[in-house]
């Protein structure tokens, strides 16, 4: 059991140190803080749809409670205000990124709930069927499958 701990621990750990790369785009807090720093570079965000127009739409990007509104241009995505995105692109000048890719998320504020209640329900799908087919037998603390 401490050689399982020990272990997990010095995974931990191993994952803080080597964050950066694994990650090399800067979150909406480094954004923030050192917008100009980026442009030019080629970068990943999620953000929340703030607001849609023919072929651009902005969005909100949050990370550390730390904000910054971005402009997505060269988009052919359709996407709900409210929704969640994953934009690929290069970062240019006046907080904007140039598009390559854009990947949904969540095409709309409802659709995170979706998933959510989809998953509630198979979940006590499954515990209401592993309940009415198997017992726990509490003198020997195993799991037994119910006569009949």
């Amino acid at each position: 059991m401490l050689v399982l701990c020990l272990t997990l621990g010095g995974l931990c750990i191993h994952a803080e140190l080597t964050e950066d790369e694994r990650s090399p785009y800067p979150d909406a807090a480094d954004l923030s803080a050192g917008y100009e720093s980026y442009v030019g570079q080629q970068l990943m965000v999620f953000g929340t749809v703030t607001e849609t127009n023919e072929g651009e739409m902005r969005i909100r990007a949050e990370s550390d409670g730390t904000a910054i509104t971005l402009r997505v241009t060269e988009t052919r995505t359709a996407v709900e205000p409210g929704g969640v995105v994953q934009v690929y692109g290069t970062l240019e000048p006046a907080q904007t990124i140039a598009a390559e890719r854009v990947e949904v998320v969540n095409s709309s504020r409802w659709a995170e709930f979706y998933k959510y209640g989809a998953s509630a329900i198979g979940a006590l799908g499954f515990l209401l069927l592993f309940v009415r087919y198997w017992r726990i037998d509490r003198e020997a603390w195993t799991l037994e499958a119910r006569d009949g």
